[in-house]
């Protein structure tokens, strides 16, 4: 079986296993299939891949820290869980951005996709928009309403951020390794969007199911991403015009 077809193969039983648990009643097994991912990954990349990068090596670690964390306190729901593993998911998009901009060049950018980066930064302007819009009407039952809009805001801009920069760098090198990245953006930051709908706007299980099959498979992307290599004789357009 070939590596691509394993991934899927492993992805689609993955998401079969977290639905059928979940509408089994066994809500704990499904939340702890899907929260051990990351931290299942970051195992692997941190032992067997040979060509480690800091950057992804801290991206995974935090992520997978804030994962443990809420498998920890999953029946406590504590308000301290709630602030800490959003701030260090935070932390972990933060140094996906670090990874992304590493092979980011925005004169590049402007200067050949000069129509893609206006598209892009106008559908981001909108999304901001309509971001302020949902979470501040939203009330919590908590003293600190206008630190948990902070934190809600900010962990949707970061998404936002995540997947525009990824767009970006995958037009710019063109390379099937970027391509896995872009996807693997896109997949984990629409996941986390919809949870948000499906959170304070509507309650629909539909929406928890449509957020668990695009977060694993953005996770399986970027496990994948990382075990792409560029091959000899292939050059993004930075190395091109260095050259």
């Amino acid at each position: 079986m070939t590596r691509p077809i394993s991934f899927i193969t492993a992805c689609i039983v993955t998401i079969l296993f977290v639905i059928f648990f979940d509408v089994y009643g066994f809500e704990y097994l499904s939340s702890v299939t899907e929260l051990l991912l990351i931290p299942l990954f970051a195992l692997f990349y941190f032992i067997f891949n040979k060509a480690k990068v800091n950057r992804l090596i801290c991206f995974f670690g935090f992520y997978a820290l804030a994962d443990i964390i809420n498998l920890i306190d999953y029946s406590a729901i504590s308000n301290w869980a709630y602030y800490v593993c959003n701030g260090i998911y935070i932390i972990a998009y933060s140094c996906l951005i670090y990874y992304i901009l590493s092979t980011l060049c925005f004169k590049l950018v402007l200067k050949r996709f000069l129509l893609d980066f206006i598209v892009l930064l106008a559908l981001d302007l909108y999304m901001i928009y309509v971001l302020i819009n949902i979470v501040k009407p939203l009330e919590f039952e908590s003293n600190y309403t206008s630190i948990i809009h902070i934190v809600e805001f900010l962990y949707s801009l970061i998404l936002i951020l995540v997947f525009s920069l990824s767009y970006l760098n995958y037009i710019q090198n063109g390379l099937k390794k970027y391509l896995f990245l872009f996807i693997a953006c896109v997949l984990i930051a629409f996941s986390e969007l919809i949870l948000v709908g499906y959170y304070y706007l509507l309650d629909d299980v539909r929406l928890n199911y449509m957020s668990t099959t695009l977060y694993v498979c953005g996770v399986f992307a970027m496990y994948y991403h990382t075990l792409s290599t560029t091959k000899k004789g292939q050059i993004n357009l930075v190395e091109a015009i260095e050259y």
